[in-house]
């Protein structure tokens, strides 16, 4: 093979996507935040399926024609920062191969240094020992081996591969956080599985792949990297596309750069992505709704466990989850639609009044499409949502503008704070009361949770090791141990007040429910004076939620 094709592209990677999809486990399982949640791979995975969509009706063949596919569909489908990168190699790379039919050893070099160029740029504060790092040291062996001598397109690949590896391996020793984890860097791993997928294709090792099956109709999940340390500034992983004309990206990463942090502004003058870490979305979305039309927004998470797609519509429902009421023949003045994460959940949500219930919460966000699709079965002259989790508010909020009712959200980042936010809730008040009365009630819960560590890491002065049982006090790491009612007894600790008069608990779908009436009595015990209530809540990963109001 002198030469590389826009056919062989196209083979090689769809080959490399499905590789991804399959290896995408081994790289969630580097994420370094200890809860189990979102993940790089699951990201890549879901950008690079969405190039490979391009690819379907893609008539020329040209390699720059194909290579530009790519990119633009990447882009169309970057998930987290890991995919927003990956998306900007692609777009870099195919940048390196324009106007080309095929491409030489040396062109296929030059693309991937221009690959790695284009996702320096693109990253506000680029951090080294990551998935830069990896592509940038790829693409100059590559590119010094071409300078010396001609190569052939395979041995270029897997030279790419072979430094791409060594430096994958030296992640580590510049990042501290990640020597620490004993962990690679997870999007360098992604890249590489990337490049290894596409190199078996090219020499033949893998010549048919079934189609890619990634679920891509929930939103994407968030990666464990950014909350490190369990800060929850900036907390809000905030994505979308802008569709315009002359976008000015300089000027939008400069406008953008003092909300947050994690920022990522790519594209072109046409179609912008952006993504950004943030406590101020709403100030995000303003601006940039001033510029044209946004789209696919999205607050990630996507891990969906044990729940299932129905086959009909893309929406997430439990296996055992109770019947949604009948729409009532008579129209409500308000109607409601809560996110919940279990079936015990649903059923207590369903008789508190809840109108439709959306499946999701921690690792699986419900897109802003599927809450579009609730509200819109619900028989009522306005609709209010409780997102019940701080990655699903900002989608819930963007369901305003895209149904033809009165749509208010009560940011609930919690499910006890949803729950709380339906005691203040009130057929007499009218929308602008209810709100109000809501808000106020669910600042009223404090929240904690108990689940487990997906590995051995550090939180604040806390040493966790992996499997240990972890408690967070609003969203943030507050104790550890290795009994799950040790632990839970402990964060309760942490919550309780003089003011604190109930203690409500919910049970997760992963916890033995002698255990969790011997841990009631317990709490009932070590607080005599506030009352214990237990229900079975079927969430999953967490053993229990917990409020304390």
């Amino acid at each position: 093979m002198q030469v590389l094709t826009g056919i062989d592209l196209k083979r090689i990677i769809t080959v490399a996507a499905q590789y991804l999809n399959e290896s995408k486990d081994k790289v969630d399982a580097l994420n370094v935040f200890p809860v189990p949640d979102g993940d790089t791979g699951t990201n890549m995975a879901l950008t690079l399926s969405t190039a490979i969509r391009e690819l379907d009706n893609l008539a020329d063949d040209k390699i720059s024609t194909v290579a530009s596919a790519i990119a633009r569909g990447s882009l169309m489908g970057a998930r987290g920062n890991s995919g927003v990168i990956l998306s900007q190699f692609f777009r870099g790379f195919s940048d390196g191969l324009a106007n080309l039919t095929e491409a030489t050893g040396r062109q296929l070099a030059e693309a991937f240094d221009m690959a790695s160029q284009t996702t320096y740029k693109a990253v506000m504060k680029p951090v080294e020992g990551t998935m830069l790092t990896v592509g940038r040291e790829l693409a100059a062996a590559c590119l010094e081996a071409t300078a010396e001598q001609e190569l052939t397109p395979i041995e270029v690949w897997a030279l790419a591969v072979e430094a791409g590896r060594k430096s994958l391996a030296n992640t580590p020793n510049i990042l501290p956080i990640l020597k620490q984890a004993g962990v690679v860097d997870a999007g360098g791993e992604g890249l590489m599985v990337v490049f290894e997928g596409a190199f078996k294709a090219l020499k033949g090792e893998i010549i048919e792949v079934s189609p890619v099956q990634i679920v891509t109709s929930a939103t994407p999940v968030k990666e464990g990297i950014s909350r490190i340390e369990g800060d929850l500034v900036n907390k809000y992983c905030t994505e979308f596309i802008i569709k315009g004309s002359n976008l000015d990206q300089e000027e939008i990463r400069a406008t953008l750069q003092p909300l947050g942090e994690s920022m990522l502004v790519v594209g072109d003058s046409d179609v912008v992505k952006v993504h950004i870490h943030t406590d101020r979305p709403g100030k995000v979305l303003d601006y940039c709704t001033g510029l044209g039309n946004v789209t696919e927004i999205a607050i990630d998470n996507m891990l969906l466990q044990n729940e299932s797609i129905t086959e009909n519509e893309n929406v997430l429902v439990f296996p055992n989850a109770p019947t949604v009421p009948p729409v009532p023949a008579e129209k409500k003045p308000i109607g409601l639609v809560a996110v919940v994460p279990g079936a015990g959940l649903a059923e207590i949500f369903m008789s508190l009044g809840v109108d439709k219930i959306v499946t999701g919460g921690q690792t699986m966000n419900p897109s802003t499409e599927e809450l579009v699709n609730a509200v819109e079965e619900v028989n009522a002259d306005a609709v209010i949502i409780l997102p019940n989790n701080k990655n699903v508010i900002f989608a819930a909020q963007q369901v305003k503008e895209l149904v033809d009712r009165p749509v208010e959200v009560v940011p609930t980042r919690s499910v006890p704070q949803g729950i709380g936010a339906l005691m203040g809730f009130g057929l007499h008040l009218d929308l602008e009361e209810n709100l109000a009365a809501m808000e106020s009630a669910m600042e009223e819960v404090k929240t904690g949770e108990v689940t487990y560590a997906v590995r051995t890491t550090k939180a604040g002065d806390l040493e966790i090791e992996e499997h240990d049982i972890i408690g967070l006090a609003e969203g943030k790491i507050a104790v550890a141990g290795k009994s799950v009612n040790e632990v839970a007894l402990m964060l309760l600790e942490e919550l309780v007040d003089e003011d604190s008069s109930v203690i409500s608990i919910y049970v997760g779908d992963n916890q033995d429910l002698a255990d969790a009436e011997e841990f009631r009595a317990t709490v009932e015990e070590s607080f005599p004076d506030c009352d214990v209530e237990m229900h079975k809540g079927d969430q999953p990963l967490y053993y229990y939620i917990m409020s304390v109001e």
